[in-house]
């Protein structure tokens, strides 16, 4: 299974350290043997994977007519609304940022037109499928590959003393804390928690390059006892194992947050912990399917679900468990490559911008 030419991939990252990079159309090509390089404007291609941080408008121009384009889009920008101060400077941005060869104002509509141009899009979830099929009909929603991530899995579900909370992800995130940090005030007067947080140790907060940040100063007043880990796919998951339960906070009514996918609660399960997350469409679509009910719309459900958490062994094993089987089941390996193969195949076969999919 693969693709008969030259493949180029505009990288979300030069060094391909971007969870992207290391967890999408690369896995595959790796996985079935299919060679490609950086893409390169100055090289003609049969075919290349643009994703969002590359040169949008570059792209699109070198590739029609010329060569077959998959867009992969794992954010919902499509989502963020146009009077959105931060949308509204992402185009400038980007230019300034050396991100964009060309000025351009309108992030939303280089999206917009390299999404109408594309001969395919992926993406990661049903929910951003469905934004995406007004502007191409050619679309396939498949989930991050974390294989790489899973080097340990829980087997040992007794509490630790204090009880440790788990979070991972990009320093841009983390900022969330500050939605349960009262719940997790009112959850340690009765329940010693620490919690345990791997990410960046800094970052840029606007377009990897401008207002640099430290996570620890963001962190400190979320909870008495906070532990920041720098992010490594070596040490992740013997980290997140060590610890009794994963949190995932988002706010619950901004746009692109809520249309964020289930990647990450899907590699805690898979890693066999159990998790409490925000009720986003995409949290709340997979712990019904998988029978669990652990998402929180207010404060007061999140004050709930962790303190049932913290004091039943029991439920903490069945949902870390149950979460394990069902992810590995619906979302490893071979079933996120066959998407793939999906995708790479409506290329060869010309079904092109007329159909969309979620295999």
């Amino acid at each position: 299974m693969g693709f008969s030419g030259k493949i180029g991939y505009a990288a979300n990252s030069s060094d391909l350290k971007h969870p992207a990079d290391r967890r999408r159309f690369p896995v595959w090509a790796e996985s079935r043997g299919v060679d490609w390089e950086i893409a390169d404007p100055s090289k003609q291609y049969d075919l290349v994977v643009v994703t969002p941080r590359a040169d949008l408008n570059l792209w699109r121009t070198k590739t029609s007519g010329r060569s077959k384009l998959i867009f992969d889009m794992v954010d919902s920008y499509l989502a963020i609304p146009a009077t959105n101060v931060k949308q509204a400077l992402r185009g400038p941005a980007k230019f300034l940022a050396g991100e964009a060869s060309t000025p351009f104002y309108s992030y939303r509509k280089a999206i917009e037109r390299i999404v109408e141009q594309a001969d395919a899009v992926t993406c990661a979830t049903p929910e951003q499928a469905s934004a995406l099929v007004p502007f191409n009909g050619n679309v396939h929603s498949i989930l991050d590959i974390h294989s790489g991530l899973i080097r340990s899995i829980k087997d040992d579900y007794a509490a630790h003393q204090p009880f440790r909370l788990v979070w991972e992800g990009l320093g841009t995130n983390v900022h969330w804390f500050e939605l349960i940090a009262p719940v997790l005030a009112e959850v340690a007067q009765q329940h010693p928690i620490c919690l345990n947080i791997i990410s960046d140790i800094e970052f840029h907060e606007f377009v990897q390059k401008f207002g640099r940040r430290r996570v620890a100063a963001i962190t400190a007043d979320f909870a008495e006892d906070v532990r920041l880990y720098q992010w490594s796919e070596d040490f992740l998951s013997l980290i997140a194992t060590n610890c009794d339960l994963a949190v995932i906070p988002l706010p619950v009514d901004r746009a692109y947050a809520t249309d964020k996918p289930e990647s990450k609660l899907v590699s805690f399960w898979r890693m066999g912990l159990p998790v409490v997350t925000a009720a986003t469409p995409a949290y709340k679509r997979v712990m019904s399917d998988a029978g669990q009910e652990l998402t929180c719309l207010d404060q007061q459900q999140w004050l709930n679900a962790i303190t049932r958490m913290i004091e039943d062994a029991g439920e903490r094993e069945r949902a870390g468990r149950e979460g394990r089987r069902y992810a590995d089941q619906v979302y490893g390996e071979a079933q996120l490559l066959a998407r793939w193969d999906s995708a790479i195949e409506s290329l060869e076969t010309g079904s092109g911008r007329s159909r969309a999919t979620d295999a």
